[in-house]
């Protein structure tokens, strides 16, 4: 039988792919990592295809079995590789665990999309962000810095920490990434800062994908300058 290793599929600038990245680092699981230049559409050529035909990453080939969703790969991972000693990462308890997976998917379907909603015109376009979309974002942060206001223990579910704080803090790497300050919400930035000084990945995973996006939006906004300047000069010479 053909030796079958376990692929971890990622782009440093996305923080979904952060989230996976720093779930493998804790889980101390061995992985080949793959990474894969979305602003090539690499992820769009046909290899890529055949392994996940939604072209997403992050993506994990595990000897042979391939999942996406961040969400998805990181319950799966803990699934497969937490021991007694790292259980807590995402816990057995029923309540417990129903508590993780609220919190997960708060931050996929509310936090994460708060934070694209008011941000896609700067990232895309070189625009301001959507001030319309702004006040969704500060609900968002708002209610996390309710939950951690009420829970005792200094992580989101209590005194360990979990998978759900992961993906929380990859989603808050990328307002550092738009320059996105949030310190009025104490809570959080308490938390954040606790994880980013107390986890020995964070940097590894995080802080080079930061600075991509952030290089991202500068080009993009300098790009938008030069068509600009075109365009007035177009104009001008046809008066």
């Amino acid at each position: 039988m053909a030796w079958l290793s376990t692929e971890f599929y990622f782009y440093k600038a996305s923080a979904p792919c952060r989230a996976v990245w720093m779930t493998i680092k804790h889980l101390k699981v061995e992985v080949d990592e793959k990474e894969v230049d979305l602003l090539k559409a690499e992820t769009k050529r046909p290899w890529f295809l055949r392994l996940n035909p939604q072209h997403c990453v992050p993506t994990l080939s595990d000897q042979g079995y391939v999942i996406w969703e961040s969400r998805a790969i990181m319950q799966y991972l803990c699934n497969k590789y937490c021991t007694p000693e790292n259980q807590h990462l995402y816990p057995t308890e029923p309540e417990q665990r129903g508590t993780v997976d609220r919190l997960l998917f708060f931050d996929m379907g509310t936090l994460t999309y708060a934070i694209k909603e008011y941000f896609r015109p700067k990232q895309f376009e070189g625009l301001p962000p959507d001030a319309e979309k702004e006040n969704l974002l500060k609900q968002s942060l708002d209610y996390l810095d309710g939950v951690l206001e009420t829970v005792e223990g200094g992580y989101l579910t209590g005194d360990k920490l979990t998978i759900a704080d992961l993906a929380v803090l990859a989603s808050l790497t990328e307002l550092d990434a738009m320059g996105y300050a949030y310190k009025c919400y104490g809570n959080v930035t308490r938390w954040s800062n606790k994880l980013r000084e107390q986890l020995p990945y964070y940097k590894d995973c995080c802080l080079q994908g930061i600075e991509m996006t952030k290089a991202r939006i500068k080009q993009v906004e300098e790009d938008l300058k030069i068509q600009a300047e075109k365009e007035r000069k177009a104009s001008s010479g046809k008066k």
